[in-house]
C-alpha cells in the first residue's frame, strides 16, 4: 500500500477510534495526535535516537467510576488483515515504556485500538511483562544506545515495565460493533444531564 494510502487508513482510523470511544459516554475529552493544541502533550523523544520524537495517534480524557478523570492515550490500526502489526506494536510497547520512564503521569492508561487481531498464537501474552521486555529490546537502540542486548536487558526498569503493563489495554473493533452504541441524539441528553448536575 503507498504510504500516502497508508496515511489516509491510519488517519480514518484514528478518527473512528475517537468516535467509538466517544460514543461509550466514559470519554470526557479526546483529540488526535494532528491537533496543534495537543500534539505537544502527546509528543515525546526516544532517549537515545539521535532527537527523533514519537507520538501516540490519540489521547483524551475519561468520566465516570473507576477512571473518572483518568488519562488515556491510543494507537489505533484501521487493519483489515494482521499484517506486520505485530511489528507496530511491540514498537508502540516500546514507547509506552518510554513514556512511564520519562513522565510517569502522562497516561494513567495505554490503549492498542485495532480492527484485526494478530499475533493470534501469543494472543494471551501480548499484555504480558514478557512481551513489554521484548519490545523494550527490540528498540533497545533507541533507549539505552548501542550497548550488546544483555547490556541491555540488565538496565531495563523493572518496576517501569510493571506500570506499562498494568496500564494497557486491548481493544477489536469492527465495522458493525462501531454502531452498536448510543446514539449522537441519546449521548447528547445524557450530557446535557451531566451538565445540568456539574458532574463534567
Amino acid at each position: 500500500m503507498p504510504g500516502e494510502e497508508l496515511h489516509e487508513v491510519g488517519a480514518e482510523g484514528a478518527r473512528r477510534a475517537k468516535e467509538w470511544l466517544e460514543a461509550t459516554t466514559r470519554v470526557k475529552a479526546s483529540w488526535t495526535n494532528t491537533d496543534r493544541k495537543w500534539i505537544r502533550r502527546m509528543t515525546f523523544k526516544w532517549p537515545e535516537g539521535k532527537q527523533t520524537t514519537f507520538s501516540l495517534d490519540l489521547g483524551g480524557l475519561l468520566c465516570g467510576g473507576d477512571f473518572d478523570n483518568d488519562i488515556f492515550m491510543a494507537e489505533c490500526k484501521k487493519y483489515s488483515s494482521p499484517g506486520d502489526q505485530g511489528t507496530h506494536y511491540l514498537s508502540y510497547l516500546a514507547k509506552c515504556y518510554v513514556i512511564i520512564s520519562q513522565q510517569p503521569e502522562a497516561a494513567d492508561h495505554f490503549m492498542w485500538i485495532t480492527w484485526c487481531p494478530f499475533n493470534v498464537t501469543d494472543w494471551d501474552k501480548l499484555l504480558t511483562e514478557d512481551w513489554v521486555r521484548k519490545a523494550v529490546l527490540a528498540h533497545s537502540k533507541e533507549i539505552f544506545g548501542d550497548i550488546p542486548s544483555d547490556e541491555a536487558e540488565e538496565l531495563i526498569d523493572p518496576d517501569v515495565v510493571s506500570t506499562v503493563t498494568e496500564r494497557l489495554w486491548m481493544i477489536v473493533l469492527s465495522e458493525k460493533q462501531e454502531k452498536l452504541v448510543i446514539t449522537r441524539e441519546h449521548r447528547a441528553l445524557i450530557q446535557r444531564h451531566d451538565v445540568l448536575e456539574g458532574v463534567r
